[in-house]
């Protein structure tokens, strides 16, 4: 067998050492129309050709389980979902995941939890992390991207070349514009002081960008540092991190998150908002801060083999548009080597 398209059935990839994740995949029982279910313990069976594309798709089975039927993935809570739709009616197990998680919203709002208590669990147990994104060729937001990936131009190629699990660093320069509302300004020092926006207004900003991969994960930081002409530089770190598919979630200081598709359009990069959250213990628990942040629209536009724009919008229901910052960069040659195995 060389293709996951030939596996029958359903397949549970799960964390063999977590001893909860070990119950659920003994206890599932699934509606017969399915096929037969199959267990794959993810830290013995690294090399089974379902586990090699679910690192290829960049399903982090440290964030959760996967369950494969019929060509389509589920992971973490959606996987759970799938257990609770399509487990027979019988036995204690699938009886309380249909109670539980029959819902979209109830098995978001509670997933994390469950994700922040299985990671004590492995802690307690001085397991370590699966870490199945390990080095490899493909970029961290080449799945993101998926198809489209091959379509992009070069100096969006450049702009996201960062590999998991590396020392991988891209570097862009440009110009930028603060335009904040009149509370934000207010708020600018405070904002400062905990890592967020900058809410300084001025035109034509010099700007470093630097693309940072880390050793220990598969996510992308963000090292933004702003030279204001009459104060000390100004300096917005936050990481990307991968959820699946095309969702990441933008962690800032402090905790606060920000969740966002990505897509390529054919002429642009589109960050469409998908809300907020808080980070927990390691853990993306989803918050209803929209009545009171707005939404976040951003874009990215390639403006020549090297340069791209870029903007980004904050936007409230009742009063409007309240900040924006955009610029124009150039991607350069960095002086770090690369280090993705």
């Amino acid at each position: 067998m060389t293709d996951i398209s030939d596996l029958d059935g359903v397949w549970f990839v799960y964390d063999g050492d977590c001893p909860i994740c070990k119950r659920a995949a003994e206890a599932l029982r699934i509606k017969q129309s399915l096929g037969d279910l199959h267990l794959l313990d993810a830290r013995q069976n690294e090399r089974h050709l379902l586990i090699v594309d679910i690192n290829r798709r960049q399903f982090d089975l440290d964030e959760g389980m996967v369950i494969y039927h019929d060509e389509a993935f589920y992971h973490g809570s959606s996987a759970l979902r799938f257990m609770a739709v399509y487990g027979a009616p019988r036995g204690w197990f699938n009886h309380l995941n249909r109670l539980l998680f029959r819902t979209a919203t109830i098995t978001e709002s509670l997933y994390p939890l469950m994700r922040s208590g299985r990671n004590m669990l492995l802690w307690l147990r001085g397991k370590k992390p699966i870490k199945n994104l390990k080095p490899h060729d493909t970029p961290i937001f080449r799945p993101i991207f998926g198809q489209a990936w091959s379509t992009m131009p070069p100096v969006m190629h450049a702009h996201y070349a960062n590999h998991p699990f590396s020392k991988d660093v891209g570097i862009a320069k440009g110009m930028m514009t603060v335009q904040a509302g009149w509370l934000l300004r207010a708020l600018a020092p405070i904002s400062r002081l905990v890592g967020g926006i900058p809410a300084y207004n001025q035109e034509s900003i010099p700007t470093e960008v630097r693309f940072e991969s880390s050793l220990d994960d598969s996510c992308l930081t963000f090292h933004r540092i702003f030279s204001y002409e009459d104060r000390k530089p100004y300096v917005f770190r936050s990481k990307m991190v991968p959820l699946g598919g095309n969702l990441l979630v933008e962690k800032m200081k402090f905790g606060l998150c920000w969740r966002v598709r990505f897509a390529w359009t054919g002429e642009s990069v589109q960050l469409r908002h998908a809300g907020y959250a808080i980070s927990v213990f390691g853990s993306i628990i989803k918050v209803p801060l929209n009545w009171l942040l707005g939404s976040i629209e951003a874009s990215e536009e390639a403006m020549g083999p090297s340069t791209f724009k870029m903007a980004v919008s904050i936007s409230h229901p009742v009063w409007g548009i309240y900040y924006r910052y955009s610029g124009t960069f150039e991607m350069m040659a960095s002086d770090d080597k690369a280090n993705h195995g």
